[in-house]
């Protein structure tokens, strides 16, 4: 599913134009990126959590040419599933 098709399931609900969802989903995504880059966690009831996380460098071996190569470290956005989510997924 993509925020087009996101943005028509929320207009056909909320019975408001499909670009007002589609405004407020580029809304809330903008929310969502400013408080990760600040540091903050995003904690949305029933759905889960969304934390930036540092990922340490790591060593590897390139396999076209063998030669070892390190991957720098970097902060990557982690999202983990609420219980209620996890239970909804297993019911399915």
């Amino acid at each position: 599913m993509n925020k087009r098709e996101i943005s028509e399931h929320i207009a056909k609900k909320l019975e408001i134009k499909k670009f007002e969802a589609y405004q407020f989903i580029d809304f809330l995504i903008d929310v969502m990126a400013d408080s990760l880059n600040d540091g903050k966690k995003i904690v949305i009831s029933n759905f889960g959590t969304f934390k930036v996380v540092q990922r340490n460098e790591k060593r590897v071996i390139n396999p076209n040419d063998q030669e070892a190569m390190v991957i720098p470290s970097k902060k990557i956005v982690k999202f983990l599933p609420s219980k209620n989510l996890k239970q909804t997924l297993e019911s399915l």
